[in-house]
Formats: C-alpha cells, sequence, structure tokens
C-alpha cells in the first residue's frame, strides 16, 4: 500500500467519534497534510489511550485499487461516525453512526491510497549512518556510502484498473507530493518524496510502475 497526502483533506479538522459504552471522545490529526497511514496510526494510538481496549487498523485491496481500511479493538465494543466531510471523505466513511462492533470495515479506499495488484517493493533505502568509518557525522569523507542521499527505488505491478486509481490520487495528491509505504520484509512505513511516475507494459493488460523517489526528504 502506498498513501499520499490529500491536498483536499485537513485532517485537523476531520472528526472521528468514538463511544465505547462509556466514553465519548472525537479525535482529530495532528497536522493539517498527512498521508492516512500516519493519521491511522494517531488514531489507533489516541483510541488505546482514551479507551479500555487496545486499538489497531488493517486494510485491504478494494476493486478499484483502494485500500480499505478496518479499525479494530481487542476489548469490548464501539460505535464510530465520521462527523464531517473531511473525514468522511479522508477515511472512506459514510455519514452517520457505525453500530457498535469490535470491529469496523469503513465503507471506501482512504483518500490518497493506492493498493495496486502486486506488493510494492521498495530496494535501495539506505540512510546516512550514525557513527562509524562510513557514517556521515562530522567530516564528510569523498567516496563514503554514509555521505550520500537516501534515494530509494519504488516499484510494483498492476493493472489498467490501478493505474486509473494511481492517475487520480496523484492529481489529488498535495503539493510537495509526499506518500508513505508500506515496506513487507522489514514491517516499516517509509515516508517518502514521490517525483515522476512511469508505467511500462511487462504483459497482457499488466503494467510496471516505477516512482522517482527521495527518503527522508522534504
Amino acid at each position: 500500500m502506498l498513501a499520499l497526502q490529500p491536498r483536499a483533506v485537513d485532517w485537523t479538522t476531520a472528526e472521528v467519534e468514538i463511544f465505547d459504552g462509556v466514553t465519548l471522545a472525537q479525535f482529530y490529526g495532528s497536522s493539517a497534510r498527512m498521508d492516512a497511514a500516519a493519521v491511522l496510526d494517531e488514531l489507533v494510538a489516541w483510541a488505546t489511550s482514551t479507551f479500555v481496549g487496545t486499538f489497531s487498523w488493517g486494510w485491504e485491496r478494494n476493486a478499484v485499487g483502494g485500500a480499505v481500511v478496518t479499525l479494530s479493538t481487542d476489548s469490548g465494543t464501539f460505535t464510530l461516525e465520521a462527523t464531517n466531510a473531511d473525514a468522511q471523505s479522508g477515511y472512506g466513511l459514510s455519514a452517520g453512526v457505525k453500530a457498535a462492533a469490535a470491529s469496523h470495515t469503513f465503507d471506501s479506499a482512504a483518500a490518497g491510497t493506492w493498493a495496486p495488484t502486486s506488493p510494492l517493493g521498495v530496494s535501495a533505502n539506505i540512510r546516512q549512518l550514525g557513527d562509524g568509518d562510513a557514517c556521515g557525522n562530522g567530516a564528510v569523507r569523498p567516496g563514503v556510502p554514509g555521505a550520500a542521499a537516501n534515494s530509494p527505488r519504488v516499484t510494483a505491478v498492476g493493472t489498467a484498473i490501478d493505474a486509473g486509481r494511481l492517475t487520480e490520487q496523484l492529481a489529488a495528491a498535495s503539493s510537495p507530493r509526499r506518500c508513505r509505504v508500506y515496506q513487507l520484509h522489514t514491517g516499516l512505513w517509509l515516508e517518502l518524496a514521490v517525483g515522476k511516475v512511469n508505467r511500462s507494459p511487462v504483459g497482457l493488460l499488466l503494467y510496471r510502475f516505477t516512482f522517482d523517489a527521495a527518503g527522508d526528504a522534504i
């Protein structure tokens, strides 16, 4: 999954209201410009500290190549409501209160999300080393890897549907374009600056997408 920062959503005003039967509270993102993955991390941290249970979130690809979120708790049930347009479009929640349940799957893909047919590949994600012979700490040593910029490569394979979804989300992204990409083998979300995206055919109705990206940037 790749999550771009959507231009049209102000996460500081996107209100999500949760009621666990005892406590009623509202959540807002910490910054107007965030990607959905970062906002959801904040949401589960806030909900876990506010209510009894431990909250978590996950996602699944939908038919149009977006990521539909599921929010869950390991204790009891909760109601969920996106109370305004920013929250509804940002999280992919329809208007109205979702009845009490231990897990809620949202109604549509979160804004800025792209979940292509294949997992995204992230390679060459090498940061500066903190210390040692190859570090960038102190005097810069010419030709030493630790002094090089972090320039990861992001690739994926998808269908024409994925191409359409990605085009829409790139057009609706904030400027400069920033995203978060989930790296499967490390289990980490990597924040990247997104430049040009190249698409090339690799088979019948399949395309390879390659992103110009810079890590730890902007």
